[in-house]
């Protein structure tokens, strides 16, 4: 083949490549475009979270009832592993989202900038979902271990090539030589246990650094963490070089290529040589990576955020106050399609009583409080027309399941929680507490008596604390006793040709209707049963205030 078509060929494939990453950028930035500020349809969850760290702030009940996975999957608008990391971090650690560095001002520069959002949103698009996915681990101490005699392999490597030198002058040096390759056998054995669960983060180290180094210089240079991002990228440096021997896949450099460097490796440990730089480096290192990696997180998800805020559905950022009511106008809940809007009001040192029957919108209710507080907290963009009031903490007793594991009944994991709900009202930080039908693990005497006391010590001690509380029941006896310090609150059912209809809508006042009795005969049940039960409910004076809304 002449050396013009060999030119010609080689200028073809140079060609075909640049096309196709032309092609490639241009299909993402219109998948950008076309995303920005438009709702998805189920969210998509990439991985399976990891557990919530020792001591956060919402324990693991709170997210389990508030289905906090779920949510983040639905309002997910970042583009790689690091950003939906970052994500349910600052939600795990509930970090006040004005306490973020760059994170406010980053949002609101995406919102205003579409060249910039578009800029970094290629960037992070380019780099894939799973960029950054285990590269984590890379910054905990101890995933490469450095035994003391590590310090050997450098020592083996010169060995070994001052013998092979030496072999031009003292031929007997071919023997020592290969006693050296011997040893060098037995140090690649008891070193390649720690290979493989280096080799996929070690992969992702070079592409992470330099998506971060190409993101840092799209944004502006006045962040305030930009100086020291730029400084931490620099330090790396080494490390990378590092990584890219160590992550190297020898069935890619074809089959010569391979034979070559395996018989330098023997010769030279290098494998090992490189493991123990790593080691060295990252016990110096891992906190600058793992603090490159939050920042890239930090803007993939500042960015998501502006997304979310320009949807058509209605969000609103938080107007903080330090006194004073709770007020959420028109709150509806992410996870629904269509979902009903209602009003929140919270008065502290006092609280909603919701009842109702099943399935009229109380348990949802209750939810779409919960995740409202929880992501003006964290994201400052909540799920409401307008949200005035105080930063919450928040506190969940909605689903109660038997814990088998620990050998605990129904009412015993209930009652270790209420104990727990109790606990954190002694404190002074002001929290949201929701409960979804207190104790009902118990008789119906002892649970309406425990349910008002436990309902007036939430809120009140020798006066009225910070706190504030929302408790949906089916007790109605419950609702007479306690209000004040609660507003009572009811969703209503319609029962219309047989069949009962809800339209979630909050109303005030406690509920009025016998659901119970509606159910059943809507369901077919005898006439004489149900007459029956409308006189049973006369004489125990539920229409008076008493008995129970279901």
């Amino acid at each position: 083949m002449s050396p013009p078509l060999i030119g010609a060929l080689v200028s073809l494939v140079v060609l075909a490549v640049w096309v196709a990453r032309v092609r490639q950028r241009r299909k993402l930035l219109a998948r950008l475009q076309a995303e920005w500020g438009q709702p998805r349809r189920g969210g998509e969850r990439w991985f399976e979270p990891p557990p919530l760290p020792d001591g956060s702030p919402i324990d693991q009940q709170t997210w389990s009832d508030l289905d906090l996975d779920a949510v983040l999957a639905a309002i997910d608008r970042t583009e790689t592993a690091l950003g939906a990391t970052a994500l349910r971090a600052r939600v795990a650690e509930y970090a006040r989202w004005s306490d973020l560095p760059d994170a406010p001002t980053l949002a609101d520069a995406f919102a205003r900038d579409p060249s910039l959002r578009d800029d970094v949103g290629l960037e992070l698009a380019l780099a894939g979902r799973s960029a950054g996915q285990w590269l984590g681990a890379l910054g905990q101490p101890g995933v490469v271990q450095v035994r003391w005699w590590y310090w050997a392999f450098p020592v083996l490597a010169l060995a070994m090539l001052t013998s092979l030198l030496a072999i031009a002058i003292w031929p007997k040096a071919l023997l020592v030589a290969f006693g050296i390759a011997l040893l060098n056998v037995a140090v690649r054995v008891a070193t390649a246990w720690q290979l493989p669960g280096v080799l996929g983060p070690m992969r992702q180290l070079g592409p992470v650094l330099g998506l971060a180094r190409r993101v840092a210089r799209r944004l502006p240079d006045a962040l305030p963490t930009r100086t020291r991002i730029d400084a931490d990228l620099k330090s790396m440096r080494r490390l990378r070089r590092i990584a890219k021997w160590v992550s190297r896949d020898p069935a890619t450099d074809g089959e010569i290529l391979a034979s070559i460097w395996e018989y330098l490796n023997l010769l030279f440990v290098l494998d090992a040589n490189a493991l123990f730089l790593a080691g060295v480096e990252l016990r110096e290192k891992g906190a600058t990576l793992l603090r490159i990696m939050d920042w890239v997180g930090m803007v993939d998800v500042a960015r998501g955020v502006a997304s979310l805020r320009a949807e058509p559905r209605v969000w609103s950022e938080p107007r903080w106050s330090s006194t004073g009511p709770t007020v959420l106008e028109e709150a509806w809940h992410p996870l629904l399609e269509e979902p009903v809007t209602n009003p929140v009001d919270l008065v502290p040192g006092g609280g909603l009583l919701i009842t109702g029957a099943n399935m009229s919108g109380k348990s949802t209710y209750l939810r779409t409080l919960g995740v409202a507080v929880v992501l003006a907290h964290c994201l400052e963009t909540c799920p409401a027309r307008s949200y005035r009031g105080r930063p919450l903490q928040i506190m969940t007793l909605i689903q109660v399941r038997d814990d088998l594991e620990g050998g605990r009944s129904y009412f015993q994991v209930e009652a270790d929680r209420v104990a727990g709900l109790l606990a954190r009202a002694a404190g002074e930080t002001p929290t949201l507490f929701i409960v979804d039908e207190l104790l009902r693990g118990t008789n119906s005497v002892e649970r309406i008596a425990l349910t008002e006391a436990v309902m007036l010590a939430l809120v009140r001690r020798d006066g009225p604390t910070p706190h504030v509380a929302v408790i949906a029941t089916h007790d109605l006896e419950v609702a007479a006793a306690v209000v004040p310090p609660y507003a009572a609150w009811h969703f209503r059912e319609t029962l219309a040709n047989g069949e009962l209809t809800f339209d979630y809508r909050r109303r005030e006042g406690p509920s009025p209707t016998r659901t119970g009795i509606l159910v059943l005969e809507a369901a077919g049940a005898p006439a004489a049963v149900i007459a029956d039960a409308h006189a049973r409910a006369e004489r125990r004076g539920l229409r008076e205030g008493g008995g129970s809304a279901e």
